[in-house]
C-alpha cells in the first residue's frame, strides 16, 4: 500500500494530530474511575449503576464500529475529525453539567461515539500516511498515548478535584478536545478520499486473516480488561495496589515505541501479537499459582500490552486493501469493545463462585493462549517488493 504523496510528506504532522486528539480521548475516559466516590455520593448510585456508566462508553463501538469504519474510508477526513472532536467536547460537557443519572449516561454515550469516530479515523490516517515506512513505530507512539493519559489523569486528579471540583475537571477536559481542532485542521486532508486505490468504491469484507486478527484481539482485550479490573484486589486492595497496577501503564508507555521500531526492522507483526498473548498466558499462569510478585506480574502484563497494541494496529494495513483499512479497524474495534464488556463480567462471576484467584487467572490464561494460537495462524498477503522493509511479515 503506497501512501498518497501529500499525506506521506506530512505524516509526522498527522501523527502529532493523532497523538493530541487521542490524548483528549484518553484523559476523559480515565477521568471517571477516580470520581466513583463523588458520583456515588452525589447521585445516590450503587456500584452496579457505576459499572454500567463505565461500560457504556463501549456501547457505541460495539454497535457502530463496523459501519463507521467503512464510512471513514470515504468521508472527508478533516470534517470527520472535527465531528469526532466536537462530539467528544459535547459529551464531556453534558457529563460535567449532568443533574441526573440518565444525563450522565447520555453524556458518556455521546463522548463514546465521538471517541470511536476519531479513533477509527486516526488509525486509518496513520496507517495510510506511514504505509511502507515506520508504520509500526508510528503505531507504537500512537498507542503509547493511552497509558500516558491514564498516568497523567491519575496524577493530576487529586489537584484538579481540590481546586476546581469534579465538574470543573471534566469541563476542562472537554475543552481539551476543542483545543485539538486547530491541529486537526492543519494536519488532516479536506478531500473526501485519502487515496484512490483500486477497489476504493467496493465494500470491505472480512477475510480469514482479518477474522483471525479480530478473534485474537478480542481475546487479548477481554483478558486485559479483566486483569486491569481485578488486579488491584488481587494485589492487596489498597492504595499501594493501585500504584502497582499502574505499572502496566508505565511499561506500555515506555515499551510501545521501542516495540514498534523493532517490528519495522524485523517484520512479522502477527508473530509479535502471538508472542504477546503467549507472554500474557504465562504471567497469568504464574499469578494463578502465586509464584510471581504483583509488581513483576504487572510489568510483564504491561510489556505484553505494548507488543499486542502495536502489532495489532500495524496489521490492518497489511491485511486488507488500502481502501478498506477503516473497515478493518472497525471490525477489530467492535470485537475488542465487546470483549471489554464481557471479560470483566465473566471473570467476576467466576471469582464469586470460588474462594481464590486461581481459577479466574487460570481461565484467563487459557483464553490468552487460545489468542496466541489464532494470531500465529494469521497469514498476510505478500507485499510488492517496492514496499520495502517496513511492510514485511
Amino acid at each position: 500500500m503506497a501512501p498518497p504523496g501529500d499525506l506521506a510528506d506530512r505524516r509526522w504532522l498527522v501523527l502529532a494530530s493523532a497523538v493530541v486528539s487521542f490524548f483528549a480521548v484518553g484523559v476523559t475516559f480515565f477521568a471517571v474511575p477516580p470520581l466513583v466516590p463523588q458520583l456515588v455520593d452525589g447521585f445516590g448510585l450503587d456500584h452496579l449503576l457505576v459499572g454500567i456508566l463505565m461500560g457504556s462508553i463501549a456501547v457505541p463501538a460495539v454497535v457502530f464500529a463496523i459501519p463507521l469504519g467503512s464510512a471513514v474510508d470515504h468521508w472527508p477526513a478533516r470534517a470527520t475529525g472535527n465531528a469526532g472532536l466536537l462530539l467528544m467536547a459535547a459529551g464531556g460537557t453534558m457529563f460535567a453539567l449532568a443533574q441526573s443519572y440518565p444525563a450522565l449516561l447520555a453524556g458518556r454515550l455521546v463522548f463514546g461515539a465521538g471517541g470511536l469516530l476519531l479513533n477509527l479515523l486516526l488509525a486509518r490516517l496513520v496507517t495510510t500516511a506511514f504505509a511502507g515506512r515506520e508504520l509500526s513505530l508510528a503505531m507504537g507512539i500512537f498507542n503509547s498515548v493511552y497509558p500516558a493519559s491514564m498516568i497523567v489523569m491519575f496524577t493530576l486528579h487529586p489537584l484538579l478535584l481540590r481546586f476546581v471540583g469534579w465538574r470543573g475537571e471534566l469541563l476542562a477536559l472537554a475543552a481539551l478536545a476543542a483545543v485539538a481542532l486547530p491541529l486537526n485542521y492543519c494536519a488532516l486532508p479536506a478531500s473526501r478520499h485519502v487515496d484512490r486505490a483500486p477497489g476504493h468504491r467496493s465494500r470491505g469484507r472480512v477475510t480469514p486473516a482479518l477474522a483471525g486478527l479480530a478473534a485474537a484481539w478480542m481475546l487479548f482485550f477481554g483478558v486485559y480488561a479483566a486483569v486491569f479490573t481485578f488486579a488491584p484486589e488481587w494485589a492487596g486492595g489498597d492504595a499501594g495496589a493501585l500504584r502497582t497496577v499502574a505499572l502496566i501503564a508505565w511499561a506500555a508507555l515506555i515499551l510501545a515505541p521501542a516495540v514498534g521500531a523493532a517490528i519495522d526492522r524485523v517484520g512479522h507483526p502477527s508473530r509479535w501479537l502471538a508472542a504477546a498473548l503467549a507472554l500474557l498466558a504465562l504471567v497469568l499462569t504464574a499469578m494463578a499459582f502465586d509464584v510471581i510478585t504483583p509488581a513483576a506480574a504487572m510489568i510483564v502484563v504491561g510489556a505484553a500490552t505494548a507488543a499486542a497494541l502495536t502489532a495489532t494496529y500495524s496489521l490492518p494495513g497489511r491485511l486488507v486493501p488500502a481502501a478498506h483499512v477503516g473497515f478493518a479497524f472497525g471490525v477489530i474495534t467492535a470485537f475488542s469493545n465487546l470483549a471489554t464488556l464481557a471479560g470483566p463480567a465473566a471473570t467476576g462471576a467466576i471469582r464469586d463462585a470460588g474462594a481464590s484467584w486461581r481459577m479466574p487467572w487460570a481461565i484467563l490464561a487459557v483464553a490468552a493462549l487460545a489468542g496466541a494460537l489464532i494470531a500465529a495462524w494469521i497469514r498476510q498477503p505478500r507485499p510488492p517488493p517496492s514496499q520495502g522493509q517496513g511492510s514485511r511479515g
